[in-house]
C-alpha cells in the first residue's frame, strides 16, 4: 500500500464545452477545466464559432462562467483566437467573472488585452 491511498480523491469534472448561435453572436460555454488535456475541445467550439462567425457583425462570447481552473494553455487559445478576431474583424468578448479565470487573467495582464464582461448578458450588449 503506498501513502496516499486512503486519502479521497477530489473528483474534477473534465471540459465540457457547448456553441450555440444568440442573434448575430456566437456564445461558446465552457465548464470544468482547461488545460492541455481539454484544449482541444475547447479549441474546436472556438473554430466553430469564428466560422459561424464569419461575415456576420457579431462577436463571439467564451463563457468561463462555469471554469474551475483555467491554466496557461487555455490562456494562450484565448490569445490566439482575440488575434484571429482583430484579424476577421469578429470580437472576442470573455465573460469571467470573479473566479478563477479572472485571477488568471489579471494574474498575466490578459484582462488589459481582452474584452472583459461580468456575464454573457452585458457581453451580448451592442457597444457604440
Amino acid at each position: 500500500m503506498s501513502i496516499g491511498d486512503d486519502r479521497q480523491r477530489e473528483w474534477v469534472e473534465p471540459l465540457r464545452a457547448e456553441r450555440e448561435k444568440q442573434g448575430e453572436a456566437v456564445v461558446v460555454r465552457a465548464f470544468g477545466q482547461v488545460d492541455s488535456h481539454t484544449e482541444p475541445d475547447l479549441r474546436e467550439q472556438l473554430v466553430g464559432a469564428f466560422t459561424d462567425a464569419a461575415g456576420g457583425r457579431g462577436p463571439v462570447v467564451v463563457d468561463l462562467t462555469g471554469v474551475d481552473f483555467l491554466g496557461s494553455i487555455g490562456l494562450s487559445l484565448l490569445v490566439e483566437y482575440h488575434q484571429l478576431g482583430v484579424r476577421q474583424g469578429t470580437p472576442l468578448r470573455v465573460v469571467a467573472p470573479a473566479r478563477n479565470p479572472l485571477r488568471a487573467l489579471r494574474a498575466t495582464m490578459l484582462d488589459q488585452t481582452l474584452e472583459l464582461y461580468r456575464d454573457v448578458p452585458e457581453a451580448l450588449a451592442p457597444t457604440s
